[in-house]
This record gives C-alpha cells, structure tokens and sequence, in this order.
C-alpha cells in the first residue's frame, strides 16, 4: 500500500493552488477593460506572445540538458494538454464579451464536474475518491454554497444564452486540460510543463490573431494599456499556470480544481475593498461555507491514499 503524501508536500500544493487562485482572481476584471479596446482573438494572440516568450529560455535550457527521444517524448506529452488549453483559452478569451466579470467569475467554475468526471474516467490515483464519503459531502457543500452566492448576485440576469454556452464550452475544455496536465506532464518540472503548453498554445492563438483577429488596434494602445496587457499575461498566464501546475501534481486534478472555486468569492472580496462593491449578507455567508467545502474536499484528497 503506498503512503500519504507528506504534510509539507500537501502544504506547498495548497499554497501553490491559493497563490494561482490569487492571480486568477483579477484576470477577468483586466479582461473585461480591454473588450472595448480589442477582440478576443487579438487579446489571446497578444497575451500568449508575452506568456509563451517568458518560457523559451527555460524550455532551451531544459530540452538541451535531454536526448532527442527525450525532447520528441516531452513534446509528444504536451500536444494533448495544448490542444485542450487552446480550445479553453479560446472559449476564455471570447467570455469577457458576452459576460461581465461576476458571471463569468462563476461561469468558469462549473469546470468541477467535468474535472471530476474526465479524472474519475482517466486517471486511476483519483478513483478512490468516489469512494470516500467526506470528498462528496465537501463537493455538496462546496456547489451548493457556489450557486448560492450566485444566485443571491444581480447580474444573473443580464447574462446571455450565447454568454453560458461560452462559458460551458470553456468548463468542458477546461476540465479535460486539467486532467490531461495530471495524466501526461506529471513527470516534469511545472516550469518545464507549462512552458512546452504554453509555446504549443501560444503559437496557435498568434496565428488566429493573424488570421481572424484586429490585430492592427494593438497599434491604438497607449503604454499604460500595454503595460496591462503584459500584466494579465504574466499574472494570468506565465505565473498563474506554474503555480497551478504544481498544485494538480501534488494534490490531483480534482481537488486542485475544487479549490478553484473560491475564486468568485475572492474576486468579490477584492471589489469589496478596492472597487466599493458591496456584497450581500447572503454573499458572505455563501463565501465562508464555499471556503469550509473545499477545505472538507482537501481533507477527503489527504486521506486518500494512492
């Protein structure tokens, strides 16, 4: 029978997955600024450009230190994570303009049941999960207080048909890059992993900007837009993807993708404090057993053993 995961590991993948949620939490309110600047294909094509550029010298570096089998292996275990991830990054990049930031804040975390069903289905380390009581009483409390706070928001309503059918797209696709990340690149270092996705991606999404993108409004920004710009990439994409990487390998798709759910609430403890926004009673109360769900699912992840 093989052990536990230690604590201290436990405890780096924890604050691995808190400090993406982090980053996470601000992207789309960045996202959002930049719908009336350029289109959703020129904003994903531009960000990844700065992503996928931070990460050639360490990709270089690394691939250089392997044999060719060994480069040709590490590309071949990065095609199917890529392709999910362009296909969510693209369903991302479109969602600020049908969403605004709350719904699509809590849109994109309905990835969880598909995190879950595609890791039940292809990795067997996650399997044992369905069999533990505690992970389905933390995933209940968790959905449950998720939608609550959702509903008890006021922008539900002004959400469009074709805005869900975006974000659905996006938890579907997500859900499956997750796994695939867990499945295929666990045997490398994140910074490695990530940067062989990041240049796969980031290719593809240049070349749609290219092809289907205003590329030329880029030109019309002034630097302080730039600026942020870069930041969202680096934030959101460069940084936000490592660390989340790290947390999946240590933790597990599933209960890496449940503590994503807290990133509605942190964003709207954020534009509590700096924007003014006001949360409801309900709101808060939602938040804090949202927050008391997904410690209950890492608890069930920590007592699985395998």
């Amino acid at each position: 029978m093989t052990p536990t995961i230690p604590s201290r590991s436990w405890l780096i993948g924890i604050a691995a997955m808190l400090t993406a949620l982090f980053f996470w939490s601000v992207i789309p309110l960045i996202l959002i600024y930049f719908t009336h600047l350029i289109d959703p294909w020129t904003a994903n094509g531009s960000r990844y450009f700065f992503a996928a550029a931070f990460w050639v010298p360490f990709v270089l570096r690394s691939m250089r230190q392997k044999t060719p089998a060994a480069r040709r292996a590490a590309w071949g275990a990065a095609l199917a994570p890529a392709v999910a991830h362009i296909l969510s990054q693209i369903f991302f990049g479109i969602a600020p303009y049908y969403n605004s930031a709350t719904v699509m804040n809590f849109g994109c975390r309905l990835s969880i049941p598909f995190a879950t069903l595609f890791g039940f289905w292809m990795l067997r380390g996650e399997r044992p999960l369905a069999r533990v009581p505690l992970f389905w009483f933390g995933l209940l409390i968790a959905l449950g207080s998720f939608f609550l706070m959702f509903a008890d928001g006021q922008e539900v309503a002004g959400a469009s048909l074709r805005g869900l059918l975006v974000l659905l797209g996006f938890a579907i696709s997500w859900g499956l890059y997750v796994v695939f990340v867990r499945r295929n690149l666990s045997a490398y270092p994140a910074h490695l992993a990530y940067g062989l996705v990041s240049l796969l991606t980031g290719g593809a999404l240049f070349v749609l900007m290219f092809a289907v993108g205003e590329w030329r409004a880029l030109a019309a920004l002034n630097l302080t837009q730039w600026l942020w710009l870069i930041l969202s990439a680096l934030l959101g994409l460069t940084l936000g993807h490592v660390f989340y990487y790290r947390a999946i390998r240590i933790m597990g798709p599933i209960a890496a993708e449940s503590g994503m759910l807290l990133i509605p609430f942190q964003t709207a403890v954020f534009a509590a404090l700096l924007l003014g926004e006001r949360m409801t009673g309900g709101q808060w109360v939602a938040g804090l057993f949202l927050v008391l769900g997904c410690a209950v699912i890492l608890r069930a992840r920590f007592k699985v053993r395998g």
